[in-house]
């Protein structure tokens, strides 16, 4: 079993790093720093290195001291753990030469995942990769801490919107009851996941005065771009979750976000409530996902971009554009 190796990788090593995707949200962050304080536990040398800083939403979580600002892997390392990260590349910190680290751990549960590591436990099925972890820990005989315990219910809350979308299962929630039990506090941490700037509002209320639909409504979306941004004094921390608005549309079947990186190519973000396979809408621009949740980058203009990646949608759907 691909767990068993890990673990017994684990007890050998001494020097651990560990990363994730570029703009770490709950389940990469969480699983990331649970992870870390784990391998300390065992007496093991153990950093998370992200290329990005903690998003604002995130800061709750017990990051002090866990976390290098760094922009690449320095040093000697053991061994790399690369979580919840598709493809290697997304993790920014590879883009000239593949890892110098003599062992490469993939764990996710990405449906799209290129199985890039030395070794690869991916599994589809887990709700997060922040449960994959937690079957880890257990293999190891490892006691979760209340700092493991926050940071392992966060990945589970926020990879299953609070509970509500249909990878929550009762193994989940046994799951969550345990970290409960072990030190985790749903309503702090909810509170905190939960909490808006005003900044973040008035951005959301452009968005919301401006979310453009398919003449069937089966398709919604709107548009951040950096002018947006600027007006709003926000940032990218400040869109998680937003597109789960017109997602909750009537009628809806696809969701899209389009944000701006840079003059000349745009995030998507894909979200479905399970009739279309958005995992396979990502693929063809070089993206992935799962089928309910994916996302991608494509060069272009808005427009050019939002015809191209609607376009891909409307083959599915069989939509007619307009606009309210």
């Amino acid at each position: 079993m691909v767990i068993a190796r890990i673990a017994d990788e684990i007890k050998k090593k001494r020097v651990f790093a560990i990363t994730a995707h570029v703009n770490p949200e709950g389940d990469a962050l969480g699983s990331e720093l649970a992870l870390a304080i784990a391998l300390r536990q065992l007496g093991k040398e153990a950093s998370v290195i992200n290329f990005d800083p903690v998003p604002r939403q995130l800061r709750f979580l017990p990051h002090d001291k866990v976390i290098k600002d760094k922009k690449e892997i320095e040093g000697s390392f053991d061994a790399l753990f690369v979580l919840d990260c598709g493809d290697i590349e997304r993790t920014n910190l590879f883009r000239d030469a593949p890892p110098s680290v003599p062992l490469v751990i993939n764990i996710d549960h990405h449906l799209t995942n290129k199985k890039f590591g030395h070794i690869n436990w991916v599994e589809e099925s887990a709700a997060a990769t922040g449960e994959l972890i937690y079957y880890l820990l257990e293999r190891l005989g490892l006691r979760i801490t209340p700092d493991i315990a926050i940071c392992l219910y966060t990945t589970l809350l926020t990879e299953t919107g609070n509970f509500n979308y249909s990878n929550t299962s009762s193994k989940v929630l046994r799951i969550a009851a345990d970290l409960v039990e072990a030190g985790a506090d749903p309503w702090k941490i909810a509170i905190s996941l939960g909490e808006n700037s005003p900044e973040r509002l008035r951005l959301l209320g452009e968005l919301l005065i401006n979310i453009e639909k398919s003449r069937d409504g089966k398709i919604a979306w709107f548009a951040i771009t950096n002018e947006l941004f600027e007006r709003t004094k926000t940032s990218a921390d400040d869109t998680e979750n937003l597109i789960n608005y017109p997602r909750s549309l009537a009628g809806v079947e696809v969701a899209l976000l389009f944000r701006e990186v840079s003059p000349d190519s745009f995030k998507i973000s894909l979200r479905s409530k399970g009739a279309v396979n958005v995992a396979e809408i990502a693929t063809k621009f070089a993206g992935g996902g799962h089928k309910n949740a994916a996302g991608c980058l494509v060069k272009g203009s808005l427009d050019i971009v939002k015809d191209l990646v609607i376009g891909a949608v409307e083959s599915v759907t069989n939509s007619g554009i307009c606009k309210d």
